[in-house]
Order: C-alpha cells, then structure tokens, then sequence
C-alpha cells in the first residue's frame, strides 16, 4: 500500500483521527497537506511528520467556505505539485452536546450542516480537477456508525448518513475519471472530541466499548490507519462507493 509520489489532503488533521491519518499517509510515502481551522496543532501535527523525514505542510481552512476549500487545494499544488488524495475527515462533533432533536436551534443545525455535508462536497469541488490532470485520484470520506441510527445528536446523525450518499453519488460521477469514492465509518474512537463529548471520562467510553463490541477494547486512533491506507492506495483500484464500518464488531452494518 505504498503512497510514494502522491500528494494528499487531509482536512480536520490537526489532531485526533486526523492527526494520525496524516502521519500514516506520510510513512506510505505521501506528501501531506495538514488542513484545519486550528492552526497551532495543525503546524504541530506537519512539523512532527517533517520532523519524521516525511513532507507535509499545514493550511487553514474552513471546509464550510468555498474561497478556503479552493485556496487549500491551490496550496497542495503549490506545495506538491498536485493532488492525488483527498480524505475528507473535518466534522462538527465535539462541540455538539446529546439531548432531544427538539432542543436542536436552528444555527446550530445549519453549522453542523454546512461542516459536514456541504464541506465535503466544497473539497471534493477543489481537489478533482487536480486529481482529473493528473488521471485519477482517491477520495475517502469519514462517516460514523452514528450514521445507521443514534439518539441524542440528530443533526450528527443526519449529517454522517448524508455523507454515505455524498459518496455513493460522486463515485458515479467520477468514476470514469478513474477518482474513486469511498467512506469509512469508524466508531467510538479515543480522539479528543470523544474526551470531550465524555466531559473527560474516557474510562466510561473505555467501559462502554469493552460491553458493546465484539473485540473488547477501546478504539485509538492509530486503528484506523490500516482502512485508509487500503482505501487511498492501488490496493482498493476497484473498489468505489463503499462503506466501510470499523466499529470492534459493535454492529453489523454495511
């Protein structure tokens, strides 16, 4: 699954999932274009992979934004040369609290809205024509088991089943300009925004994870990686508008 001489994107990859995506796509080979609105760990997160021998560079973006989208696409081939990867990975999650979708206000619905579905489709808008010049690409967008039916965050809900038709729309689109589309829906994974949707108490998520899943321990980050790496690279050439579902065996989806 090696990555050597591609250029990817990675938005929300600053930290968490992120963070370890882009450091995974680094060590395949990739060059890294860290994209994110926090700009002290996106810097972070590119300086640790350059640090590692790897090439990576940091640009904020807001993915709700279409100047942004575009100016981040312009920076990855200003920077790189191109764009091969996108992995469309920014959501709003963390800051949204659980409760009934009645209590939901209508700004909060419509930010949620704008981060995760429009977002990606503004990325996906900026990095084909790239990816079209240089005769494919692969796009791999980050859903949730949350997507299949979750109470108490209906806006996230709604927004992650979005992002699996999102996906399985521009797949047909794109498909014969050899891009592929694929989504990954992970589920309860030990990132930050989970720390922070706990109130801190990851030993209850931990808790939760070793009752509800099949394989017994919590998911880290870095248990994601092997999914992308098979979804960015030739190992997947002919696999496109697909969810995959890597949860521990919480659920049997797909």
């Amino acid at each position: 699954m090696t990555l050597k001489g591609k250029v990817a994107i990675v938005t929300g990859g600053a930290r968490g999932i992120g963070r370890a995506y882009c450091q995974a796509l680094a060590n395949a080979g990739a060059a890294v274009l860290v994209a994110d609105l926090l700009g002290k760990e996106g810097e972070e997160t590119a300086a640790a992979i350059r640090a590692d021998g790897g090439q990576a560079s940091f640009q904020p973006v807001d993915v709700s934004d279409a100047a942004s989208t575009q100016a981040m696409a312009a920076a990855a081939i200003a920077h790189f040369g191109g764009i091969d990867i996108l992995v469309n990975n920014a959501a709003m999650f963390a800051s949204l609290k659980g409760g009934p979708f009645s209590d939901i206000d209508v700004d909060r619905w419509d930010r949620t809205m704008a981060v995760n579905v429009k977002g990606p489709w503004l990325c996906i808008c900026a990095a084909t024509p790239s990816m079209r010049q240089r005769g494919g690409g692969a796009i791999v967008n980050i859903t949730s088991i949350s997507a299949f039916g979750m109470a108490g965050m209906l806006d996230y809900t709604a927004s992650k089943a979005a992002v699996i038709g999102l996906t399985k729309s521009a797949a047909t689109e794109l498909g014969r300009d050899n891009i592929r589309v694929n989504a990954i829906a992970p589920g309860g994974t030990a990132s930050e925004g989970l720390a922070e949707i706990m109130g801190g108490h990851m030993d209850v998520a931990e808790e939760r994870a070793k009752a509800t899943q099949l394989i017994a321990a919590q998911i880290q980050p870095e248990d994601m990686v092997g999914t992308l790496l098979y979804l960015a690279s030739d190992a997947s050439k002919f696999m496109t508008g697909q969810t995959l579902v890597v949860d521990g065996g919480k659920y049997f989806l797909g």
